[in-house]
C-alpha cells in the first residue's frame, strides 16, 4: 500500500514539473490534414476535432497551412496569449492564397499575356485577343459567332476571326475558378465560349469551352454561347 502510494506521489510531482509554466492550446480548423505551427515550428495537425499543444506561458504566433499545390495553399495566421495551467481555443477559417512559387508564376503569366486597351496579347504565341465589353455579353449561334468577328473592327484591325478550339484552351487558367481566364482578361462570362472547331462525329456540332473551370464539351451550332475573336499579330 505504501509503495502504491509512493508512485502515485512520484507521478503527480513528475506531471507538475512537466507541466509547470505550461497552458494547453486547442486548435481547429475548417481543413482537416493541415499542418499547426507555433512560432514557425511544426506542431501538430488538424483533425476532425480541437487538437491540443502543450505551449509556455506567453503570447505566440499561430499559423494553420495546408498546401494544395505548388502555387497555391490555405492558410490562416493568429496570435494569442496562453496562460500557465489553462486551456485556450482557438479556430480557423482557411483562406486560399499564393506560394511564393505561385507569385512567380502570375508574374510570368501577365508577361506572356499583355493588355492594351479593348485587346490582350499572347506574347509567346503572337495571338491577339478581343477583351472589349462584348466579349463577356455577345452571345449568338455558332454561324452568327463566325460572321461577327469577320466583320469586327477592333484595336483598328478587321482581320479577326472565331478562334480554333486548341487557341481558345491557350486562355484557359486552371489555377483560377469563375472566371478560369488569365490575369490580363478583364472581359469575361463564367459560362461556354463557341470554338470554331467542329465536332467530327457530327457535323451539327462544334466545341465549346467554360470559362467557369475550364471544362469543354460539344454543342449543337444552332444554340447561343458567348464570343470571343481573335486575330495573328503580323
Amino acid at each position: 500500500m505504501r509503495r502504491n502510494l509512493w508512485w502515485v506521489l512520484l507521478l503527480v510531482v513528475g506531471m507538475t514539473t512537466l507541466h509547470a509554466g505550461k497552458g494547453k492550446l486547442r486548435v481547429a480548423a475548417d481543413q482537416q490534414g493541415a499542418y499547426i505551427y507555433v512560432d514557425g515550428k511544426k506542431k501538430a495537425m488538424t483533425g476532425e476535432g480541437f487538437s491540443s499543444i502543450l505551449l509556455e506561458e506567453g503570447e505566440h504566433k499561430i499559423r494553420v497551412a495546408k498546401e494544395i499545390d505548388e502555387n497555391y495553399m490555405y492558410v490562416q495566421t493568429k496570435k494569442v496569449f496562453v496562460g500557465e495551467d489553462s486551456s485556450t481555443k482557438l479556430s480557423f477559417k482557411l483562406k486560399r492564397k499564393m506560394t511564393a512559387q505561385g507569385k512567380v508564376a502570375e508574374q510570368n503569366k501577365r508577361r506572356r499575356w499583355q493588355r492594351s486597351g479593348s485587346t490582350v496579347t499572347d506574347v509567346k504565341l503572337g495571338l491577339e485577343w478581343q477583351d472589349n465589353s462584348k466579349a463577356k455579353t455577345n452571345k449568338r449561334k455558332w454561324s452568327s459567332a463566325k460572321k461577327y468577328c469577320r466583320n469586327l473592327t477592333l484595336a483598328g484591325h478587321s482581320d479577326w476571326r472565331l478562334p480554333s478550339y486548341d487557341e481558345l484552351l491557350t486562355i484557359v487558367d486552371y489555377d483560377r475558378y469563375a472566371p478560369a481566364i488569365m490575369p490580363s482578361f478583364e472581359n469575361v462570362t463564367s459560362s461556354y465560349y463557341w470554338s470554331s472547331s467542329e465536332y467530327v462525329s457530327n457535323a451539327k456540332g462544334a466545341w465549346i469551352v467554360n470559362f467557369k473551370n475550364g471544362r469543354t464539351d460539344s454543342y449543337t451550332k444552332t444554340s447561343e454561347f458567348f464570343v470571343r475573336c481573335v486575330r495573328a499579330r503580323q
